[in-house]
């Protein structure tokens, strides 16, 4: 509306517009885009939708890295020397297949002495000489006790025909008492008659007298007699217990000294044998080298034992194993890049860190970090590894590494985890 109130309307654009507009003939201005424009968007575009598939469709798995080795289940033999010595020889070599009780390694003990020498050896003929000397007193004390029982058993006959002789003698006398009796009295049945002096019946009864003293003799040297015999039976019934007495005692003394020369022979010289039938493997010892007590000579797989393998993991690693997860096993001896992976399932996880005297020495520079290790025992899903067309056995001992597939999420999980995670931690 203008100043003279006619009341007219203005105009909805300003003039120049207007003209502006009626001047282009010729229509508007269009940019047409460039080829190259146009394929730059396409592959922005599908490289977008990509990169979305790619975080909607794929996945990571999160793994763990460890080492270990390969044990048999039923446990590796561990053979260690008894006592300090030298190895004078090993009776077997690697992959051999031995019995139980076989012997595996000699060891020598023997100690010298700068005045005496080889001192076990002194030792070991003395005992020896010992030994000897108490089989032939044995023998000695034997035979001297078969002549002792020889020469009572033959006293005990002269004894026994003296006592017949005497029981003889004895007889006859007491007939010689009973005649000097009847003769007595039938001269005093002759003195009453008067046909016989007084002094002829004294005669007879000094002659009675005499007859039985000499009876009483003869009897109590059969008594005596019989008491001799007693005391030589007694003593031959003797003999067979003093002998097997006396062979006791030697044989108890013997036993001693047997023994006491099995130990100084085993100090001297001994033999280690297998505990268990089975595969010998990781030989440490060799001939003529020094081994220590308890030292470790070498090992045998037990017969018909399956391999397991053994893996160390530390504290920050086994927060999320389990049983059952999946492993991915590299053996140390069969590069990867050229033999790939091998597959395992964890069997068992320690429930405790494990003792770092049980650490395998190549795993103790870990233990030693400051780090307690954890056992988790893997059952292998193949006890061979396929190298060039064949099935190659596995050995125990192996060094391996592995992964352990802890947990398996879509990439876009692992990208907004973070969010996620602030999210769970505001609520």
């Amino acid at each position: 509306m203008d100043g003279s109130g006619t009341g007219a309307e203005l105009p909805l654009f300003r003039a120049d517009v207007a003209r502006e507009r009626q001047a282009q003939w010729l229509g508007p201005v269009l940019l047409q885009p460039r080829p190259l424009h146009r394929w730059f968007a396409a592959v922005g575009a599908t490289t977008a939708l990509a990169i979305v598939a790619l975080l909607c469709l794929g996945s990571y798995t999160k793994r763990a890295r460890v080492a270990g080795w390969l044990v048999p289940v039923q446990g590796l033999v561990r053979v260690t020397a008894p006592q300090a010595g030298i190895a004078t020889g090993v009776l077997v070599r690697e992959g051999d297949k031995v019995r139980r009780g076989q012997p595996l390694v000699a060891l020598s003990t023997e100690q010298h002495s700068a005045a005496l020498g080889d001192t076990q050896a002194l030792v070991v003929r003395a005992l020896a000489e010992q030994r000897d000397s108490l089989a032939a007193e044995a023998q000695r004390n034997g035979e001297l006790l078969h002549r002792q029982r020889a020469g009572t058993a033959a006293r005990l006959a002269a004894l026994d025909r003296e006592r017949h002789a005497l029981e003889q003698e004895i007889g006859l006398q007491r007939e010689r008492v009973t005649m000097a009796r009847q003769w007595e009295a039938r001269l005093r049945e002759l003195q009453k008659l008067g046909f016989v002096l007084e002094q002829h019946v004294r005669g007879a009864s000094v002659d009675v007298m005499e007859q039985a003293a000499r009876q009483q003799t003869l009897e109590r040297n059969l008594i005596a007699l019989e008491r001799e015999r007693a005391g030589l039976d007694g003593e031959l019934q003797e003999v067979p217990l003093k002998l097997a007495a006396q062979r006791e005692g030697v044989r108890r003394t013997l036993a001693a000294t047997a023994r006491e020369l099995a130990e100084a022979e085993a100090r001297r010289a001994l033999t280690v044998a297998a505990p268990e039938a089975g595969t010998v493997t990781a030989v440490q010892a060799g001939a003529g080298a020094a081994v220590g007590a308890g030292s470790a000579l070498l090992s045998i797989v037990p017969e018909g034992a399956t391999l397991q393998a053994h893996l160390y993991a530390p504290s920050r690693a086994v927060g999320f194993v389990r049983a059952g997860q999946r492993v991915l096993l590299r053996y140390r001896a069969y590069p990867y890049q050229k033999f790939g992976h091998y597959r395992g399932v964890i069997a068992s996880v320690s429930r405790s860190a494990i003792d770092p005297a049980e650490v395998p020495a190549m795993f103790v520079p870990a233990a030693q970090g400051g780090e307690a290790l954890y056992r988790i025992a893997v059952t292998l899903d193949r006890q061979a590894v396929q190298a060039y067309g064949r099935d190659v056995p596995l050995q125990p001992g192996m060094q391996l590494d592995a992964d352990i597939l802890l947990d398996q999420r879509r990439l876009y999980e692992w990208v907004f985890e973070p969010l996620f995670t602030l999210a769970g931690g505001v609520r």
